[in-house]
Formats: structure tokens, C-alpha cells, sequence
């Protein structure tokens, strides 16, 4: 609950409203199709759609008021509407007047990847929710994904956790306007967003506002070896500089055992084991765990909360059907990632078949068609035996894996699925085989697995690890 009316948002706001003011508003939402009764609907102006075009449809869902701006949209009798110049402006004001009556610390986490995981992982090893931490359940993180990912909190919110995600310059600015955060993590530097962004060297400086942002008796944690790339764009930081590699930590003791059970021997929470796959979640889980123990977390607390650390959804979930083992890691790329995601499917224990999926890495501007024939390059290098390249990225990945390596391209994951299909009846696709899912959101990569039949193996499930 968001712990407001009607008219408490217009107020925060300046808006006026005519009707309704004494309702109490639930929740924000800004997509019609999930407004539930107490809702606020927030009809923004996108560039595919325009809210104020389903102002009924949040109106017959329960919506209590709508905010909507003067010059759009017929206005249905009933709902109580909240006009102002700007409705995607107005929800930053709105969760920066929520903020305020937060007494929470905030904890803004950006990077080229890895945000999520690392939000979910700081999330839970402070406790989540039974010790009165709040991140939002999904990526939020955009100019309509931060201002939303703060509504959410309860009044009584301790440490908040949001992430900043940016695809140009300027837009650091517009997201710390919203919120300023009291620490900073900056979990990677690489190529992303390079079409708005343009270099490596402007990612980093962009990114570093986030730093930049938290004040002196705050903290920023990077792993040291970002020190380097940002030691320009860091040299006017106020707070204090986390710089940590927890591979190199004499007081760890690290070594992967089998797929999803990581042993540590760490010197104050003794023997665990974690269930994650890959190395850059284990750094990342222990980033997170450096992190709630400056915020308070008891060393007892976090050796009972690390073996539990579940990542989001798409991000190397693991599926078995059949007797094969699906690396579903589907859910965004860029170069880093990638590189991660094959060095996973490289190390999986088999006897079976590496075969890689992959798809476009949207967004990276010029350097799109060079940065894909490199992802070629580490699909040998991992030590695939096929490669199943999806849309025009994916044949770029093939080109670069060169004429001979075995390889197919299509145009979409259903295309991909039908090759899958095509080849468990045929036999060329056999139990032990792994495969990994991996491209840009836009590529809808996971829907593979739906197009591919459950079989009747009784280890089939799904993992989140």
C-alpha cells in the first residue's frame, strides 16, 4: 500500500482532482492490462503506444484515479483523473516525494552487466522483506522503471535497492534527479548501449555519475579491476572507494565442485556451499555479501542466507528435458555476457555436445557487425561443437566462427526449435547434450523452449541458479 489517497498524490504532485480524492491508492502501475482494483494508472506517452488510449480499460480493472496529461485522451466518466503537463515527469516527482518519507538508505547498483543478479543477491542477503529490505521484483531501472521501483516500497523500508540502467548521455542526470543514492555498486564496464553511448570510455563515464552521486560518508564498491578504467571518471568521487576482487581475498577459499554447487571456506562463516554456476556469480554474490555486512548483516546471518542465493529468472536458469541440459541465460547480451555465458557452457561436465544458440546484441551502434564476428571467435574457443546462430546477429557470430565450423542461422527462436526438433527425431540431438540460450531481450530466445517437448525424463525441471 502505498499509504496515500488520491488527493495526497495530487498534492505531491500540484495536480488537481475533482472526484475520488478520499480514495487510497494501492499501488502505481503504468501498464493497463495489470491494473488491479486501487490502483493508480499512470498514462504515459510511448512511442509504440499511448496510455491515455486504455484509460477505459483501467477504469473496468478497478482503477481508483488516472494521471493523464491536458492534450490527450477522451476521459471516462467515473475515473478520477489527475491532469499534468507531463505524466512520465510527474511519476519521478511522485516517487521522489515517496522517497522522502522513506528512512532508508539506497543502495544504486549500475554496470554494463549484471545488475539484477546483483540487486536480488543484495536483496536477499540483507533479508529481503522480513528485515525490512525492498528491491523491485523485476529490472527496473529506466526513467519508468526506477520512479516505479520506489513506489513500491512500504513506509517502512530500511535499505532500498535500485538499479540504474542508461542507454545514452544525460540519462544518469534524469535518474539521479529522481533518487541519489546513500552507496553505489558498479558491477562491470564493457561495451553496451554503444548506439547511444558510442565508446567503452563514454559507458564508463556515464556510469561513474552513479559514484559520483553518493556522498562523502557513503560508500562505492567496484571490483578492483575497474579502478583503471574509471580512474578519470572517478577522480571526483567524495565517498569512499570499496575495491574488491573476491577471488584474490586470502580469507576465501573457493572451488567449484559440480554444476550449481560452488564449496567456499571463508575464515568468518565457515564452510558453505553456494548453487550457482558460473565464477562471475560468485563474485557477485560475495560483492552483495561484503556489501550487507557494512549495512549491518551479521556474519551468522549471511552464512545462513548464501546457500539459498537464487538468481533471477533467464539469467542461467537451468532446464532439463529429456536427458538434455538447456542453459537458459536468455534473457539480455552484450560482449560481456556473452564471453560469460560461453565460458559456462565450455566448463559444464559432459560427454555430450556443446551447442550454442545465439542470437542478435542489440544496441551496439557501428561496432555491432565486429562485436559479433568475436563472439564467433569464443565459440570455437569454448570448445562448441555446433553453433545455431538466430537473426542477423546470429549469422554475423556464425561468419565469425568462420566457413567450416558446423553451423546453422535462422531467423527466430521458433526457426531454432524447429532444427532442435528436427534433430532429436533424427538422433543427432542426444541425452547429455547441453545447450545455451543467449541474445539480446528483442530475440525472445527463450521461446525455444517452448517449442520444445517436455519428454518423459524425471529429472526434467526447471532451476533457477
Amino acid at each position: 500500500m502505498l499509504d496515500l489517497t488520491v488527493g495526497g498524490v495530487a498534492q505531491a504532485l500540484g495536480a488537481r482532482v475533482l472526484e475520488g480524492a478520499e480514495q487510497p491508492v494501492r499501488r502505481v502501475v503504468m501498464d493497463s492490462r495489470a491494473v488491479v482494483p486501487g490502483d493508480l494508472f499512470v498514462a504515459l506517452v510511448g512511442a509504440r503506444t499511448d496510455g491515455h488510449a486504455h484509460l477505459r480499460q483501467a477504469l473496468a480493472q478497478g482503477a481508483v484515479a488516472a494521471l493523464v496529461q491536458q492534450d490527450r485522451g477522451e476521459r471516462p466518466d467515473g475515473l478520477p483523473c489527475l491532469v499534468v503537463p507531463d505524466t512520465l515527469k510527474a511519476l519521478g516527482v511522485l516517487a521522489r516525494f515517496h522517497l522522502g518519507r522513506l528512512q532508508a538508505q539506497v543502495v544504486g547498483i549500475t554496470g554494463s552487466v549484471g545488475k539484477t543478479t546483483a540487486k536480488d543477491f543484495l536483496f536477499q542477503l540483507l533479508g529481503g522483506a522480513a528485515a525490512k529490505a525492498f528491491a523491485a521484483p523485476a529490472s527496473y531501472n529506466s526513467e519508468v522503471g526506477l520512479p516505479l521501483a520506489i513506489l513500491g516500497a512500504p513506509l517502512d523500508t530500511r535499505v532500498l535497492v535500485l538499479e540504474y540502467g542508461i542507454n545514452a548521455p544525460g540519462e544518469m542526470e534524469v535518474l539521479l534527479n529522481i533518487a541519489r543514492p546513500t552507496h553505489a555498486w558498479i558491477t562491470a564496464i564493457g561495451a553496451s548501449h554503444l548506439e547511444g553511448l558510442g565508446s567503452t570510455a563514454r559507458v564508463a563515464s556515464e556510469k561513474a555519475k552513479l559514484g559520483g552521486a553518493v556522498a562523502e560518508l557513503g560508500s562505492v564498491w567496484l571490483l578492483s579491476e575497474l579502478e583503471s578504467v574509471l580512474e578519470k571518471s572517478s577522480a571526483h568521487w567524495q565517498a569512499e572507494r570499496r575495491l574488491r576482487n573476491p577471488l584474490d581475498d586470502s580469507s576465501i577459499h573457493i572451488q567449484s565442485c559440480t554444476p550449481g554447487a560452488w564449496q567456499l571456506q571463508h575464515a568468518r562463516w565457515g564452510a558453505l556451499t553456494l548453487p550457482l554456476h558460473a565464477e562471475h556469480e560468485i563474485v557477485s554474490a560475495l560483492m552483495a555479501a561484503d556489501i550487507a555486512a557494512s549495512l549491518g548483516v551479521r556474519d551468522e546471518d549471511l552464512a545462513a542466507r548464501l546457500p539459498h542465493l537464487t538468481p533471477p529468472g533467464g539469467r542461467l536458469t537451468v532446464t532439463r528435458r529429456g536427458g538434455l541440459v538447456i542453459l537458459d541465460d536468455a534473457y539480455n547480451a552484450n560482449p560481456l555476457s556473452m564471453k560469460a555465458a560461453l565460458q559456462v557452457l565450455a566448463e559444464w561436465p559432459t560427454e555430450g555436445r556443446r551447442i550454442a544458440i545465439l542470437g542478435s546484441m542489440k544496441e551496439l551502434g557501428p561496432s555491432a557487425e565486429v562485436l559479433h564476428h568475436e563472439v564467433g571467435t569464443w565459440v570455437v574457443e569454448a570448445g562448441c561443437s555446433d553453433l545455431i546462430g538466430v537473426g542477423s546477429g546470429g549469422a554475423w557470430i556464425a561468419a565469425g566462427a568462420g566457413e567450416d565450423f558446423p553451423h546453422r542461422v535462422v531467423d527466430d527462436a521458433p526457426a531454432a526449435a524447429q532444427i532442435l526438433q528436427q534433430r532429436q527425431l533424427d538422433g543427432t540431438l542426444e541425452a547429455g547434450d547441453v545447450l545455451l540460450l543467449k541474445a539480446s531481450r528483442a530475440e525472445a530466445l527463450e521461446r525455444v523452449l517452448q517449442h520444445l517437448p517436455q519428454g518423459g525424463d524425471p529429472e526434467n525441471a526447471e532451476v533457477q541458479v
